[in-house]
């Protein structure tokens, strides 16, 4: 069964292939589809803003459903207990602090169990008194829809909802849904298209004055709490603009013309130290940027180029802290990728090449994401052997450039079974094209699981879970070439870089009352090339990066925030500053 979003989706796209969803005339927007942002709302006393962290806001809806469901009678009085235990496993999974990352669709939505396997709250709740299995089988289907649209359509579910002890309203509104990307969000005045009359301009805490379309004179943007955060001298429409940290420390400088950023910018950390140097043009980041460690050194942490639409282009370089090269990174699409189904946006693939240490294994990373399906294949190269780990439609399969299949027990025996494999696929495996690689991977998997990618909200598509390669003949390997796919394998554990504390931040986000971090959150700031390839799947949207301009942005006039369920040009920029 396609969810009823998915089922909007495709509705509102039509043959277009931009990103867009209808509202939902009976659903609510915010952290869950009933609730909303009731929670935020009740302990802050205010509406959560872009600066606001998701683990804070997770931890405010959590906490507020939980008391809701704590003063709430079992649907039956036999179901007390198990009521009990539901509501103490809720309290665990607060207490864990647990927050999935939405990696592949640019709003919020729900993620049943996302790429690194962290399980959201219904999940969790589900694993703890069903079962992980059953978890799973859900994510599989139905990662990223509604509890009720899961219920509808598997048996399974309704069962575990009728001995719950809660209703589904109940359990649907404890299930969050999680943000989408920021970058899918900015946007900057066009005062061509959408002018503004002569006078003062107030909205959302940016000031200033415009005249024959221009800004003229002092403008500021403000707080919520009253400190000024970005100000700027204009003479139609350009002038200095400089952006502050709450602190009021130096956030960010630069110039304006014709009302948006141009020209040279530079970011600064909240040390004062730089953060960042590049250029602006029509209001958007564009060409070469160089990112800093929070040093005074001015030791690199990233350099590469953005389009003139403000998203990553080209060949990126990434560094740690010692200045050594660690990674390059580049989008890269095999044709097999490329769909005109509506829901696929072309499918697009990026490429993350970690630098082997010398006579260590060297890595690379191939993904992207075609129909909603997250697609990955690792490789790990030493000498004349390579390791390909493929992840694809809720399965794992490892291969040998010669075509074989690989299983490794949990005795730690490694058998091989043979494939098929063409001479062709043969040699570009062995020549450790990845790209190549993974196209023809991919297309295998999908005819496998017979999907067309037209549900974009399913984990296989309109298709099967993939039930692996056919092979033949299985057969132990020996013991010295078992030992050398071992430290292989071993290459996944390996800590490259240790991400700074400005990048475990922006990864996390800044709310330090959560307490100690959790397993999931610790794995997700252990190694810097992790990260990267955490936040280049179906978009590259990295934290450090774009974290820093989604601070910059929130503080300049003339830019706001644009969510899918808002279309008109003048509430949008009534959003500014929000």
């Amino acid at each position: 069964m396609r969810s009823s979003l998915a089922a909007a989706l495709v509705v509102a796209l039509g043959s277009t292939t931009a990103w867009a969803l209808p509202p939902n005339s009976h659903y609510r927007e915010g952290a869950n589809h009933h609730v909303g942002d009731d929670s935020f709302l009740a302990q802050y006393g205010r509406a959560p803003t872009p600066r606001d962290s998701e683990p804070a806001r997770m931890h405010a809806h959590f906490a507020y459903v939980r008391a809701w469901l704590a003063n709430r009678p079992a649907t039956r009085p036999e179901l007390a207990a198990q009521r009990a235990k539901i509501l103490a496993a809720f309290a665990a999974y607060i207490a864990k602090g647990t927050t999935p990352d939405n990696a592949h669709v640019p709003w919020r939505t729900p993620v049943f169990i996302d790429d690194a396997g962290t399980i959201c709250a219904v999940g969790f709740l589900i694993q703890e008194t069903a079962g992980r299995p059953l978890a799973e089988e859900i994510a599989s289907h139905h990662r990223y829809d509604l509890l009720e649209d899961i219920a509808a359509d598997m048996p399974d579910v309704r069962a575990w909802v009728a001995a719950s002890g809660l209703t589904l309203e109940e359990l649907a509104s404890i299930q969050p849904a999680y943000a989408e990307p920021d970058a899918h969000t900015w946007r900057t005045w066009d005062l061509a298209k959408h002018p503004h009359a002569d006078g003062p301009y107030d909205v959302a805490g940016v000031a200033g004055t415009f005249r024959h379309n221009r800004m003229e004179g002092a403008w500021t943007v403000t707080a919520k709490d009253g400190k000024v955060v970005g100000a700027g001298q204009m003479t139609h429409g350009a002038g200095a603009w400089t952006s502050f940290y709450p602190t009021g420390a130096k956030l960010a400088e630069g110039r304006y013309q014709g009302n948006r950023a141009v020209g040279p910018w530079k970011l600064f950390h909240a040390s004062g130290n730089l953060a960042a140097e590049g250029s602006f043009s029509g209001g958007d980041r564009a060409g070469r940027w160089r990112f800093y460690y929070d040093t005074p050194a001015k030791t690199p942490i990233a350099i590469g180029s953005f389009a003139a639409d403000g998203w990553v282009t080209g060949t990126w370089r990434h560094f740690d802290a010692t200045g050594a090269l660690i990674a390059t990174s580049h989008p890269e699409t095999p044709t097999q990728f490329a769909d005109s189904d509506i829901t696929t946006d072309g499918g697009e693939g990026s490429l993350l090449d970690i630098v082997a240490r010398p006579g260590g294994v060297h890595h690379a990373i191939h993904q992207g994401t075609v129909g909603g399906n997250a697609q990955r294949l690792d490789m790990y190269a030493q000498g004349k052997e390579h390791l390909y780990v493929q992840a694809a439609f809720g399965r794992e399969t490892m291969f040998d450039a010669d075509g074989h299949q690989l299983v490794r027990s949990e005795a730690g025996v490694w058998t091989a079974s043979e494939c098929g494999w063409s001479h062709v696929r043969k040699e570009v495996a062995h020549e450790g094209d990845v790209v190549r690689l993974h196209g023809v991977l991919y297309q295998d998997a999908r005819r496998r699981t017979h999907a067309t990618g037209q549900d974009m909200m399913g984990g296989g598509g309109n298709g099967e879970p993939d039930p692996g390669p056919t092979c033949r003949g299985a057969t132990v390997i020996p013991g010295a070439r078992a030992s050398a796919l071992d430290a292989l394998i071993a290459e996944r554990e390996q800590v490259r870089a240790i991400p700074p504390a400005f990048v475990r931040a922006a990864v996390l986000g800044e709310d330090t009352a959560m307490g100690p971090l959790s397993a999931d959150d610790n794995a997700r700031v252990g190694d810097m090339t992790d990260i990267l390839a955490r936040n280049m799947m179906m978009y590259i949207e990295w934290p450090h990066i774009d974290g820093a301009f989604t601070q910059a942005f929130g503080t300049m006039a003339g830019r706001f925030t644009f969510h899918w369920y808002d279309g008109d040009p003048e509430r949008d920029v009534a959003t500014e500053g929000d």
